[in-house]
């Protein structure tokens, strides 16, 4: 299964969540954002270790040099082989460093899961839930998240990067993993060394992606003190054809149609907008709301939906589409 969440039958599905369910359904639901302590209670409150590898060579046990067994010691699951001098990262750790990364104590972890046996686990903390950042006329908070991933196999170190969703299964884990890689803001961190330097290095890279959420957040403020054009009924047809234009030549126009009909019927009734005054910035969301959960994905496999959509939503046509919505606002209003 993509989702590949670690299963043991004492602890069954190691994964939280806060609020909401993810995709697959698996683990746990919580209400409130947790700390690491929390987070870590029943997911991966075991501890690694590390044991001599033997090769049975003529009958004989010989150990083998320069390598050992990584494993839990809950039950015994061997997890990787690594070099002897391998450094083994305690689960807790990673989470603590994401605090720290985001200079914060409150509680922000909002999910938690672990892959496979246990060799690699990641934890989100969403960052709106630690600053204020609101759009006037808007209830909602603006999603931003922190991703923190880490192996116990050798095969990956700790990193730390952004993510414009919440995080909750493997193929969302390698998507953020590439995203984040794409953009330059991906931290890499060896299980080694001055940990205090390499977090102020973090700090300053993904310094950059908080300035640009500010930059975001303040041009989106500017959209909620415009009024749109009347009739507004007319306005918002011309913006969507304007958005997704239809080629005089193109036979088979339904597909676009719908999409125009589907942005329109969330300006006017998305749940999601009930409050939020009647101007670009309502506009713009309705496209996001679009763009992120119902454009249509070219799928075969159910389970492989959620990781497509994150990928389209961040890197892909749903993220060009929130691109081209912004640019048509910020031309028509001269922002």
């Amino acid at each position: 299964m993509v989702a590949n969440i670690n299963y043991t039958e004492a602890t069954g599905y190691a994964a939280k969540y806060v609020g909401r369910p993810a995709w697959h359904g698996l683990g746990k639901v919580v209400p409130d954002a947790m700390t690491p302590e929390e987070a870590t209670e029943g997911v991966s409150d075991w501890t690694v270790k590390a044991a001599p590898l033997y090769a049975i060579i003529n009958d004989e046990a010989v150990e083998v040099p320069d390598r050992v067994a990584t494993y839990r010691e809950d039950n015994g699951a061997i997890l990787g082989i690594v070099s002897t001098d391998y450094p083994i990262l305690q689960n807790i750790t990673p989470m603590r460093l994401l605090m720290a990364l985001a200079k914060t104590e409150q509680a922000g972890i909002v999910s938690h899961f672990a892959l496979g046996k246990g060799e690699r686990l990641a934890a989100v903390l969403e960052l709106s839930r630690l600053t204020d950042l609101r759009i006037p006329g808007d209830p909602s908070r603006i999603d931003a998240f922190l991703v923190a991933q880490w192996w116990h196999d050798g095969t990956g170190a700790l990193s730390f990067g952004p993510s414009a969703v919440r995080v909750d299964c493997q193929n969302m884990a390698n998507a953020q993993l590439a995203y984040a890689e794409g953009r330059g803001l991906l931290v890499r961190i060896p299980h080694m060394g001055n940990l205090d330097a390499k977090l102020e290095e973090a700090r300053r890279v993904l310094g950059f992606a908080e300035q640009r959420i500010e930059k975001y957040v303040d041009l989106l403020a500017q959209f909620t003190f415009i009024d749109v054009p009347r009739p507004e009924e007319a306005w918002v047809a011309g913006f969507t054809e304007k958005l997704i234009p239809i080629p005089p030549e193109m036979e088979r126009p339904v597909a676009r149609v719908a999409a125009r009909d589907a942005i329109a019927g969330l300006y006017w009734t998305s749940p999601s907008l009930e409050g939020v005054p009647h101007t670009p910035y309502r506009m713009f969301q309705a496209v996001t709301e679009f763009a992120d959960h119902y454009r249509p994905l070219r799928v075969a496999e159910a389970e492989l939906i959620p990781a497509r959509r994150f990928t389209t939503a961040v890197d892909g046509p749903g993220a060009r589409q929130k691109a081209d919505a912004l640019r048509l606002l910020r031309e028509e209003f001269e922002l």
